[in-house]
Parts: structure tokens; C-alpha cells; sequence
């Protein structure tokens, strides 16, 4: 085949494919997906437009075009985009929207711009806010500046976290909108118990006076999470912010895993976090018999990250000849410190760190160890065994353990 009968073959070739590799697609396109009014005086019109074409290279069908169900009444939109309407390559629509403000207040509404291309719902949003001659009489100063959380383990729940409100202006402000919003809204919440000092929607704040604003943090994810509250009022120029900032933390960040030890022949059970112990134990250099159970939970070591409020639990071991021929486990600090008064048992010091339940309790993203007890027939014969699986405390209750409760919180 000749040079030139190579290149009339490629051509061919590449004038056959081009079809196949470049497809024909429906495309929607829009100026604009958000119309932002601003702020606009009560009893006033302002008009803006939004064109709406198929920049594809196939036509393509409005199924449903409509006023979105919450759109405030300020607006009105008029559209030549319909229902059933085709668009050819090419084509295009037009949606006007007029922002007429009935009230003073931040209001917002969208259209559903329904089609049969691969994004069939689009959502034309608008915003405006109404404003009246005593706009601007008032301003707000927060204190602190921000509503700052730090760490939170995800699942747990921070705060109350107080912010006060000052009406800097020269008249009352009288908050017409509280309202969170941001990239996390659901994270965060306010909270108010009646307290007249508390600042409410209408509930009018003095010049030089101050309310109070309630905050909780609940994080759904590890990371920073992030949002605002938004107050409105006629007596506000603009819309005015506060920062809501905390971090998602995992709970068991920097946790460690207590391992849990059996010896059948001495009915004991024994808890280790340090690994050197274990594999000692696990060696035969503590003598033969011992066997890990399989059964961990975690807790914090004694140095390193940790809850604040994390407490030490101590370790005691049974003074021969009379104590018991066991390990014992608590965070309870009056337990503690009557048995180091007590000739049974010896003190080996604190052995990790744990969260204390509350009323058999504990906080979201952790989960109760419940402490067994076995009576035995002297002091020698004292057991106890520290559980995180409710099947297996309610199996050794059948076989005549004694369930003394909740004592620690696991991550």
C-alpha cells in the first residue's frame, strides 16, 4: 500500500469512529443557578432572569417545571419554560423572577427545572431580603467572637456553650429569624430552658443590653465541622453570623486494648494493656495454665491523648497468704482507697485510664464494662471479671456470678 493510500485509509477510518467516540448527549445549561436580590426596601420590584439553553449536541424535554412548595411570597415567577417544552441544540428558555418584599426579613424560594438530560433535577434557588427605614439602627456584638467546640468524640454530645448577644445599636433589636445553616448544620443546636434572658425570635433586645445564645455540638463524623447561625431582624443593615466550629473525633483515638486472661484450674480471670505482660504471660513466665479468652475492650493508657474526663484505675493484687489469689480493677476512687487500707490486698498502682459511667451510663460513643464478682467460700477464693458483652454477663449471672454494675466506659 502506498503513503498516500495509508493516509485516505486513516482518514476513512477516523471519519468512521468519530461518531462512536464522540456520541451525541443532551446537555442542560443555565446563566445562573442562584439569584441573589440582596437587600431590597418593603413595597419594592426588582426583576432578574435566568436563560436556559441546551448546549448538548441532542434535544432534550422539560417533564416538569414548578414553583418550589417553600417559596416565600415576595416572589413570583413567570417562565417560558414549561412542561413538555423541546429544546433543540441550541435552543433556549427564559425564567423572570421578581423580588417584591412584603416585610422586613430574609426570605428565599426555587423553581424545580425538571428535564430528560443525565441531571434531570435542577434547582433554581433565589434569596432577598426585605428591609425597612430602621435598618441599620441596630448591630449585634458577639462575646465570645465565635463558637469554638474543640475535640469531640463522634456520637457525644458537648455543651452548653454560652454566647452573649449585645445590641450595639441605637434601638431595641427584635430578631425575626435564628436560624443555622453551613456545610454541617445538624452537628449543632441551640438550646434555652424559658430563661428570659435568653435571646428568642421577637423577644426584643435593648440598645447596650444583651441576651443569651445556647450551643451544642454533636459531631456525625471524625473532622472539623463547620456552621453558622443567622440572625435577621429589621433593625439589622445585613444578615449577621456567628461561627460554629468543633472537630469530630474518633473515640477510641489513642485508646489501647486491654486483653483479658483465663485460668480454668484457679477461676481467675486477669486484664493487661501493656503488651510485654502479655506476651510473658502468653510465654508460660507467669506460670502454665493461662490462656487469653479472646474478650478486649479498650481503655486509654496512663500518659497520651485521652478524654478529659478520664480517670485512673488502680490495680490491686491479693496479699498472700489470706487475700484473694486474684487481680482487682477500679476506678471508683473511695473503693480505692480503702483497699490500700486493707491487709488483703496490695496496691501495684494505676494501670490505665477509662470514662466513669453515670447511673450505669455512659456517654454516646462508649460503652459499659460491667463488673462481676464471685463470692468464693473464703477471702482466697475472691473473683472478679470486667465485661463488655452483655450475652456473656447475663451467661455467668446463670452460673452464680453477682453483677455489680457498670464500672468503666470503652470506646
Amino acid at each position: 500500500m502506498t503513503a498516500h493510500a495509508i493516509v485516505r485509509f486513516a482518514a476513512l477510518i477516523a471519519a468512521l469512529l468519530a461518531p462512536t467516540l464522540a456520541g451525541a448527549y443532551a446537555r442542560f445549561c443555565a446563566s445562573h443557578d442562584t439569584l441573589q436580590f440582596g437587600n431590597r426596601s418593603v413595597g419594592s420590584s426588582t426583576s432578574a432572569s435566568v436563560s436556559v439553553s441546551n448546549c448538548g449536541d441532542e434535544a432534550w424535554r422539560f417533564t416538569d417545571v414548578s414553583v418550589h412548595v417553600a417559596t416565600g411570597p415576595a416572589f413570583q415567577v413567570s417562565s417560558t419554560c414549561i412542561g413538555g417544552l423541546v429544546l433543540q441544540p441550541g435552543e433556549a428558555c427564559r425564567v423572570d423572577v421578581t423580588f417584591a418584599p412584603l416585610a422586613a426579613g430574609e426570605t428565599s424560594g426555587a423553581l424545580w427545572l425538571r428535564q430528560t438530560t443525565t441531571t434531570p433535577d435542577q434547582l433554581l434557588t433565589f434569596y432577598g431580603r426585605g428591609v425597612t427605614a430602621s435598618a441599620g439602627s441596630a448591630a449585634i456584638r458577639f462575646s465570645p467572637a465565635t463558637a469554638e467546640f474543640g475535640p469531640v468524640p463522634v456520637g457525644a454530645r458537648a455543651g452548653p456553650l454560652t454566647v452573649a448577644l449585645e445590641n450595639v445599636g441605637r434601638a431595641p433589636l427584635v430578631p425575626s429569624a435564628l436560624v443555622i445553616n453551613g456545610p454541617t448544620p445538624y452537628d449543632f443546636g441551640t438550646t434555652s430552658d424559658g430563661d428570659p434572658r435568653d435571646c428568642a425570635v421577637g423577644r426584643a433586645v435593648a440598645p447596650g443590653t444583651r441576651c443569651m445564645l445556647h450551643f451544642t455540638f454533636a459531631p456525625a463524623a471524625v473532622g472539623a465541622r463547620h456552621a453558622q447561625l443567622v440572625i435577621d431582624a429589621p433593625e439589622l443593615a445585613s444578615l449577621t453570623t456567628i461561627a460554629l466550629q468543633g472537630e469530630g473525633q474518633d473515640a477510641s483515638a489513642g485508646s489501647v486494648e486491654a486483653i483479658e486472661f483465663h485460668h480454668a484450674a484457679r477461676h481467675e480471670y486477669f486484664l493487661t494493656t501493656v503488651p510485654e505482660e502479655a506476651a510473658n504471660i502468653d510465654a508460660g513466665g507467669v506460670g502454665p495454665g493461662w490462656i487469653r479468652t479472646g474478650q478486649r475492650f479498650r481503655v486509654f493508657p496512663l500518659e497520651g491523648p485521652a478524654p478529659p474526663a478520664a480517670v485512673s484505675v488502680c490495680r490491686f493484687l491479693g496479699a498472700p497468704p489470706r487475700g484473694p489469689e486474684a487481680h482487682f480493677f477500679s476506678a471508683n476512687t473511695e473503693e480505692c482507697e480503702a483497699l490500700r487500707h486493707n491487709v488483703l490486698w496490695l496496691d501495684e498502682g494505676p494501670a490505665f485510664r477509662t470514662l466513669l459511667p453515670s447511673a450505669e451510663r455512659c456517654p454516646a460513643g462508649f460503652a459499659p464494662i460491667v463488673r462481676l464478682w464471685w463470692r468464693g467460700s473464703d477471702a482466697r477464693e475472691v473473683r472478679h471479671r470486667y465485661v463488655r458483652d452483655a450475652a456473656i454477663v447475663a451467661s455467668m449471672a446463670r452460673d452464680g456470678w453477682v453483677v455489680e454494675g457498670a464500672v468503666f466506659c470503652s470506646p
